[in-house]
């Protein structure tokens, strides 16, 4: 039967986890969908059966796949496998992908080891406030605001030029506050990525890279921020998680 594969680890102990797979078979007669391990030369790759090959990328199935992955990671070095990625069978998993591809996994599992992700989201409490800040410190802005404001709203194109110089200065702002926030957190990552910013009351937006001996240390960074921005900024601390942002393993069969 079809293999979904979740993660890689570094285990040599083929087992059964008690876990129920994404693939929600136990509906289907006799068919046990548990979460498995397959092992070759030290390293498992984490599978359960499926009936399914293509699935969609809903909230639901990417926390089925999270979830796994998470557990895994309590006891193990967790290589994450990119969502949706489906095998013929366990043999062909142990030839194809363990044994074909083991130096790569190794070295991935080498670089991993002992690390995890941590996630920091930061958004302004009132965006109206900043709003005023940047009238208080632009007066260019402030008077092309007053002067369409006393003309029923002016020509378009200065309504416009109006839109853009605020986003530029929103911009700015934004950059500078996450300067100053990251000055809490410096020394404490190996490596760092920013995700895009979805939101005009959001000012960071980042995945961290962080040695496990290190998380504390980083907590104690974080809880500083949050006094420090006190009723300015709000917070979304996540993790430790696997580092899916920085290395996921794609299968090409």
């Amino acid at each position: 039967m079809k293999q979904y594969i979740y993660a890689i680890v570094d285990t040599e102990n083929e087992r059964s986890l008690g876990m129920q797979g994404i693939g929600g078979l136990q509906d289907i007669g006799d068919v046990n969908d548990e979460v498995s391990i397959v092992c070759f030369n030290g390293m498992g790759a984490v599978v359960s059966p499926t009936l399914t090959e293509d699935f969609p990328v809903n909230r639901k199935n990417t926390l089925a796949h999270q979830k796994i992955m998470e557990e895994l990671f309590k006891e193990h070095t967790v290589l994450p496998v990119k969502f949706g990625t489906i095998g013929v069978d366990t043999q062909t998993i142990r030839e194809k992908v363990l044994k074909a591809e083991q130096l790569k996994i190794k070295e991935h599992l080498d670089f991993l080891k002992d690390k995890s992700e941590l996630g920091l989201k930061v958004f302004w409490v009132d965006s109206k406030n900043i709003f005023n800040h940047i009238l208080d410190e632009n007066p260019q802005i402030q008077r092309l605001r007053d002067h369409l404001n006393s003309h029923n709203g002016g020509l378009r194109r200065d309504q416009i030029r109006l839109g853009d110089m605020v986003e530029n200065a929103l911009k700015k702002k934004k950059e500078e506050l996450e300067k100053k926030i990251f000055k809490f957190l410096n020394g404490l990552w190996i490596e760092h990525k920013k995700s895009k910013i979805i939101a005009d009351n959001m000012v960071v937006n980042s995945v961290f890279l962080v040695l496990k001996k290190n998380e504390k240390q980083f907590d104690k960074a974080v809880e500083r921020i949050d006094e420090y921005f006190a009723g300015q900024l709000k917070m979304k601390y996540i993790g430790p998680v696997p580092p899916s942002n920085f290395i996921e393993l794609e299968v090409r069969w």
